[in-house]
């Protein structure tokens, strides 16, 4: 009995070693440690609080880059995305739209930078890097042309109340994230488009041999990741009432980073959503605490570019072993 509970104990340990989504986890308890040891506030709940609300804008944005990611893809143009739906929504609410008119424009409109993303991909054969670049760039040139390069202000209480109010103490963009998280889990790891995915990232060649559709899996893929980005750019316009052409550039190398940082493979075909989460709270800590000792953008975007180009390589490496 005592070797079969030493043999349970050993496979847990094992267990957790190999799982990455567990390592993202782990590196984020020890670094919340290391703030609370090396800078001031963050053991406080109202740090804690903002920290996880401002976490949930990048996480939201990450949930969708880990659903193409995973089939060896990834989308560049999740920036641009979430620029466009808080302009378009301010501006049709601003205008005579209003603000539920406001919210479906936006999100009719990401929607559709998937489905270009995805028959680029698909049917052109566009290499995803390409593409989707291609398309953040006709994007910012196209909300240049439409607000000549004017900040649009909008107040929509429900957004207000989804960016900044609480439910029982907890920001409501945090449980928003916990549902997107969810949802996008059960159609990752539950359902057959999940594994569809899961097997276009392992071997595309293989994949379409064994009867997979790639078309359907991408267009899932890629409308859900650019639907994301929309929701995370609706509610960054609730959170500061403002509208800007630049106010997603941060999110594109951090959703990226974020994917990475949890674990999952940036060559498709491994990872978790929950590592997703681990590693978007990770980077949120870790700017934050950077930013708490006084370092300037330049140095912060330095030690983040190393942490993920490390990282990648890391991974790279083990693919190919």
């Amino acid at each position: 009995m005592t070797g079969v509970t030493g043999t349970i104990r050993r496979d847990a340990v094992v267990a957790l070693r190999a799982s990455r989504a567990a390592w993202a986890f782990g590196v984020l308890t020890v670094t919340w440690l290391a703030a609370i040891l090396f800078a001031d506030g963050f053991d406080s709940v109202s740090n804690v609080r903002y920290l996880v609300q401002t976490a949930s804008f990048l996480g939201i944005v990450a949930v969708g880059q880990t659903l193409v990611v995973i089939m060896s893809g990834i989308d560049l143009s999740v920036s641009g995305v979430v620029a466009l739906s808080a302009v378009v929504c301010a501006k049709v609410a601003s205008g005579t739209g209003g603000g539920v008119s406001g919210i479906m424009a936006a999100l009719a409109l990401s929607a559709l930078v998937g489905a270009v993303n995805a028959g680029g991909v698909v049917w052109l054969r566009v290499p995803p890097m390409v593409m989707t670049l291609a398309t953040g760039t006709i994007l910012s040139g196209a909300l240049l042309v439409y607000t000549d390069g004017s900040p649009s202000s909008a107040h929509l209480p429900l957004l207000d109340s989804l960016a900044n109010g609480r439910l029982l103490g907890v920001p409501w963009a945090f449980v928003l994230w916990l549902v997107v998280t969810a949802v996008a889990g059960w159609l990752l790891h539950l359902s057959r488009t999940g594994r569809y995915a899961f097997a276009l990232g392992a071997g595309e060649h293989a994949a379409r041999a064994s009867g997979v559709p790639l078309g359907a899996t991408a267009f899932t893929a890629y409308v859900s990741c650019a639907l994301l980005a929309g929701v995370a750019g609706l509610v960054l316009l609730g959170f500061t009432g403002t509208s800007s052409l630049t106010m997603g550039n941060p999110y594109q190398l951090l959703s990226i980073a974020s994917v990475v940082l949890g674990g999952t493979s940036i060559l498709g075909g491994r990872g978790h959503l929950l590592g997703t989460v681990g590693g978007a709270l990770l980077l949120t800590l870790l700017t934050a605490l950077l930013i708490s000792w006084n370092l300037s953008e330049g140095v912060r975007q330095v030690v983040l570019g190393v942490l993920i180009i490390g990282l990648l390589l890391v991974y790279a490496r083990e693919r190919r072993t």
